[in-house]
């Protein structure tokens, strides 16, 4: 016999074990367990009665009467508010500002009293 023949053989042989093997589990019968399914029928029927009660007291109605009720109290607020500001310097800050445009006013001397000089 050839090596293929051979391997086709122990591929036969191999085929045959794994049918065996797979028709063994298929003949087992899985042991599944006990489950406890509560009886929830009377809470279900307890929310249904509560959700139709709901439904049958017209909280519809009320709904649409605030809203209406919120949609003419936004209609009657004004689209701007008038807010008053009153800005002031405080005491020392009139002085720094004096300083500053000094300075700004000496700086600008100095600079063009210096382009002077250069161009003459």
């Amino acid at each position: 016999m050839s090596t293929e023949q051979q391997q086709i053989e122990k591929i036969f042989k191999t085929q045959e074990i794994q049918a065996e093997r797979i028709k063994l589990l298929e003949s087992r019968v899985p042991e599944y367990p006990t489950l406890r399914v509560p009886d929830y029928t009377h809470d279900l029927q307890m929310v249904r009665e509560s959700i139709d009660r709901f439904l049958a007291s017209n909280h519809q109605k009320n709904m649409d009467d605030i809203v209406l009720q919120i949609r003419g109290i936004v209609s009657r607020i004004p689209n701007t508010i008038n807010v008053k500001n009153h800005h002031h310097f405080a005491k020392a800050t009139k002085r720094v500002v004096i300083a500053f445009l000094v300075l700004v006013t000496c700086l600008a001397f100095t600079i063009w009293l210096a382009y002077y000089f250069y161009k003459h």
